[in-house]
C-alpha cells in the first residue's frame, strides 16, 4: 500500500469519527432532559430590635453577587411596627428583583380546647379572610408593592383558606398549598425531598443534591429554607453556599412565583419580565 493510499484511507477514518462524534453530540443534546426552574422560597421577613435580621442582610448580599434572584416571605404585622428604613429595605430588595410575597400577618399560633390552632388552619373563615386582607393592604400602603404570591405560615392551611385568598384577585400563586380543597390559584407544589434545609432551619447540601438528582426532570422545583437560621452557625451558612454555587453549576434558572406563573399562563417570557 503507497503512502496516497494510506493518506486517503486514514482521512476517510477522520471523516468517518467525525461523523460519528457529531452526531453523538447531537443525540446527546436531543435526549438530556431540561433543567428544572428554581424558585427560592425564603421565609419569614419580620422587623427585629429596630433592624432587618443579620441573615437576611447576609443572604441577600451573597445572592447579589452570585446574580441570584429569590422571593422574600413578609409577615404582615412587621410593617405595623416598621420604621422607613425597614420599608426602604424591602423596597430596594423589590427594585432588585426578588418577589416580596405574602407570608400571613402574624405568623402565630395557639391553643384552643387542648388543640393547636394556627393562622391559617383552624381559624373561621372571617378571621383568615382578615388576617390575609390585613397584609395585603399594609404592603401597598407602607411599600407601595402589590402582593402577587401567598405562602402560609407552617406550610398550614384547611378548607376555608381557599375561599379566603379568592377574596384578593391580585394574588395569583400559592406556594405548597397543604390543603386538598380547591383553589382559583396557581398551584406551586412541595416536592418535601427537595429543600434547602434537613430538618428546617438546618441547610444539608449533600440531602439537597440527593433530592435534587431524584427531580431534576421537574419543571420547577421550589425550596424552602430561613435566612435567620443560618447567620450565627457558618456551617449552615456555608451549606447554603453549597447549594447555590451547585445550582450555578447545573446552569439552571432562577425565577420568582410570579414570573413562573406568568410564563406558565402564556403571558410573557422571563426574558421581558421587568
Amino acid at each position: 500500500m503507497n503512502n496516497w493510499t494510506t493518506i486517503r484511507i486514514s482521512a476517510f477514518t477522520l471523516i468517518l469519527l467525525l461523523c460519528f462524534t457529531g452526531c453523538s453530540d447531537a443525540n446527546k443534546k436531543q435526549t438530556e432532559p431540561p433543567k428544572p426552574y428554581i424558585i427560592l422560597k425564603l421565609d419569614d421577613l419580620k422587623f427585629e430590635d429596630g433592624l432587618v435580621h443579620p441573615g437576611w442582610d447576609q443572604v441577600v448580599s451573597y445572592l447579589n453577587e452570585k446574580a441570584v434572584i429569590g422571593t422574600i416571605g413578609l409577615i404582615g404585622e412587621s410593617l405595623e411596627e416598621g420604621d422607613s428604613t425597614y420599608f426602604d429595605w424591602i423596597k430596594a430588595r423589590d427594585q432588585e428583583g426578588y418577589e416580596i410575597w405574602h407570608h400571613g400577618y402574624c405568623h402565630c399560633k395557639r391553643m384552643r380546647d387542648e388543640k393547636e390552632v394556627r393562622e391559617y388552619k383552624g381559624e373561621p373563615f372571617g378571621a383568615q379572610q382578615t388576617s390575609l386582607l390585613r397584609t395585603h393592604h399594609l404592603a401597598k400602603e407602607k411599600l407601595g408593592i402589590t402582593l402577587r404570591s401567598f405562602g402560609a405560615p407552617y406550610n398550614s392551611t384547611d378548607e376555608c383558606t381557599p375561599p379566603a385568598l379568592e377574596k384578593i384577585s391580585d394574588i395569583k400563586v400559592w406556594m405548597y398549598k397543604e390543603t386538598t380543597a380547591p383553589t382559583d390559584k396557581f398551584e406551586l407544589n412541595r416536592i418535601k425531598a427537595v429543600n434547602i434545609e434537613y430538618p428546617v432551619h438546618v441547610p444539608d447540601f449533600e440531602q439537597f443534591k440527593a433530592g435534587y438528582d431524584a427531580f431534576r426532570t421537574e419543571p420547577v422545583l421550589v425550596i424552602q429554607g430561613h435566612p435567620r437560621s443560618w447567620v450565627e452557625d457558618l456551617n449552615r451558612w456555608e451549606e447554603f453556599k453549597k447549594i447555590i454555587d451547585f445550582l450555578l453549576q447545573k446552569q439552571v434558572t432562577f425565577i420568582t412565583p410570579y414570573e413562573y406563573y406568568l410564563m406558565e399562563m402564556g403571558k410573557t417570557s422571563i426574558k421581558n419580565v421587568p
